[in-house]
């Protein structure tokens, strides 16, 4: 494997390291100190009350809900479903555990639809249409932020940014994103730590805008190659060069705006 890419791509995140002899249990509850601590002291820098994090079923948002909850700050949790909502049952339960501060459900159905209206003239996949979803949830969520006087709390973990699994100005659009440096591994035993419901626990991984069967099988195996890549082990020649190569043609994602004086689009 390459090691020189693989060193770099942990030093970009900032993935911490696990100490001596530290479990992932003990790993994930001191990681669970240091995000509080982080959540805290940004909050009170940038004069807000606390945070806002749309809620999806999964176990990143409920993780990084809970973090907020813990940091002891206000928490706004959003519902922001397209039609009917295939995950309301987890949903429920994420609400009935978290017991957020505010609870809002807004349909994104109308605007999503309006925006596709309007550009009616102009060829579409399902890919921009699932980017619209995201860049219309972000503006909900920046809109409640505005009104509750908080912050917008992201919830990508550290695969998706390697892989480039986000959307530019959806949601990938954040103040804070609390698990950018922890593999989904650790955010799994955050979500025992958190008494997370099992069915959330058991939840596959998904994109979240086109999912169907085999997209749901390639995110999840995708997910758990790169997670094994950022934490060392060895990995076969292919999936490290799809890893790679997600990485680099999604570099533009991860440095924004890009400036005259930039150079890193060069290398």
């Amino acid at each position: 494997m390459n090691k020189t890419k693989q060193t770099e791509i942990t030093n970009e995140f900032g993935i911490p390291c696990p100490l001596e002899d530290e479990s992932d249990e003990k790993y994930a509850y001191r990681m669970i100190e240091e995000i509080c601590d982080f959540l805290k002291k940004y909050a009170q820098i940038a004069g807000k009350k606390g945070y806002v994090c749309n809620l999806t079923g999964g176990v990143d948002s409920f993780v990084t809900s809970m973090l907020i909850k813990k940091s002891g700050l206000e928490l706004i949790n959003l519902s922001l479903p397209f039609g009917i909502n295939p995950d309301i049952a987890e949903l429920e339960i994420e609400k009935r555990t978290i017991q957020p501060d505010v609870f809002r459900t807004y349909d994104i159905t109308g605007p999503v639809n309006e925006s596709l209206d309007l550009l009616h003239n102009l060829p579409s996949s399902k890919v921009d249409i699932g980017n619209t979803k995201s860049r219309i949830r972000m503006t909900v969520t920046y809109r409640i932020a505005e009104v509750y006087d908080v912050l917008v709390a992201g919830y990508s973990n550290v695969a998706e940014l390697t892989l480039g699994m986000v959307t530019k100005f959806g949601d990938d659009a954040a103040d804070v994103k609390p698990l950018a440096g922890i593999t989904k591994g650790i955010i799994y035993e955050m979500a025992k730590i958190f008494n997370a419901p099992k069915s959330i626990i058991d939840k596959v991984s998904t994109s979240g805008m086109w999912d169907n069967k085999s997209n749901l099988e390639e995110v999840t195996e995708l997910n758990h190659q790169v997670c094994m890549y950022l934490r060392g082990e060895e990995i076969s020649n292919e999936y490290e060069a799809r890893i790679l190569k997600l990485y680099n043609v999604s570099k533009h994602k991860r440095h924004l705006p890009v400036s005259t004086k930039d150079t890193w689009w060069e290398e």
